[in-house]
Order: C-alpha cells, then sequence, then structure tokens
C-alpha cells in the first residue's frame, strides 16, 4: 500500500528562470539551509546539456518526529532527495525520489515545470509515499506525506521571494 501525495507550486517568473535557480548549487544550498535540518547539503548538481540531477542530503532530529514513527527509527533519521529533471514538450519535467535512511520508507514520483498561461511558472509534483509496515506503515506514510508537504510550501515561500526580492 502507498499514500499519494499531490502539491502545486507557484512562481513569479518564467519556467526557464525557475529552472536555472533549481539547478544552481548556490541556491540549492541557500534553499537546504534556510528549512533547517540537520547537516543540509547539495551531495551533487550534475547537469548534462540541458538536463541536471540534483541529490540533497539532510537530518530529522528524532526529537521533532511523531511518536509513531520515531519508534521505528534509531537515531536521527536522514533523507536523501534526487530530482532528475530535463526539458520536456511544455516545460520540464522531473522523476523524484526521497528516501529515508535509518527507516524503511520511501516517496516517489514526477514534478513538472512549465509557464502558467495566467503569468510566471508553476510545478506540480505528484508521488506515493511508500512504508512496508504491517499496521503501521499508512500512518507513518500520512506523516511522510504531510512533513513533504510542509517543507515544499517553505521551499516555494523562499524560491517566491528570491524571484521577487
Amino acid at each position: 500500500m502507498s499514500t499519494t501525495f499531490t502539491a502545486t507550486q507557484r512562481y513569479p517568473a518564467p519556467a526557464t528562470e525557475v529552472y536555472a535557480l533549481f539547478s544552481d548549487p548556490g541556491f540549492l544550498q541557500a534553499r537546504l539551509d534556510a528549512n533547517g535540518g540537520l547537516d543540509p547539503e547539495v551531495v551533487s548538481v550534475d547537469v548534462d546539456g540541458d538536463s541536471v540531477v540534483i541529490a540533497t542530503r539532510q537530518g530529522i532530529p528524532a526529537s521533532a518526529l511523531p511518536s509513531v514513527v520515531g519508534s521505528f527509527i534509531s537515531g536521527d533519521p536522514s533523507t536523501q532527495r534526487t530530482e532528475s529533471w530535463r526539458p520536456a514538450a511544455d516545460g520540464y519535467t522531473a522523476d523524484l525520489k526521497v528516501t529515508i535512511h535509518g527507516a524503511p520508507a520511501s516517496l516517489k514520483g514526477a514534478m513538472t515545470l512549465s509557464d502558467d498561461p495566467a503569468g510566471g511558472s508553476i510545478v506540480t509534483i505528484l508521488a506515493d509515499a511508500h512504508v512496508p509496515i504491517p499496521m503501521f506503515g499508512g500512518k507513518i506514510e500520512k506523516v511522510i506525506v504531510e512533513q513533504v508537504g510542509e517543507l515544499l510550501q517553505r521551499e516555494e515561500a523562499f524560491t517566491r521571494g528570491l524571484l521577487t526580492g
């Protein structure tokens, strides 16, 4: 079983400008630092022509986890997030993968970035959280979806601030 996650982000800049930010290591590190976590790090930014693969990592303090999650994890878990971006017919698309080290949990899906007909650009995210733990997996998946949603809102606010500031 898995829990589906969807999100939308809107930016006051064209998709090409937002895509340029998404492939800038300095921007990525600043966004990680602004969102907290333990030892946030841009692991790699591999550019190949118009495509880019981004890997980031950050730890989560065990004290910040709900008790239902903390009981399955020893110590402070870390997340590794990989986005594999490439051009698409109407903008850009990416495969998204989040692995939670120290826990049997993952999030996989797709992201699209395109110009918004109303102005600026829009990112849509569709992913599935998966935790293969009988009885408690669904509860933990809901926590993951909630936490990822909050993180993406903070990232959107940070990026919007940079684009308008």
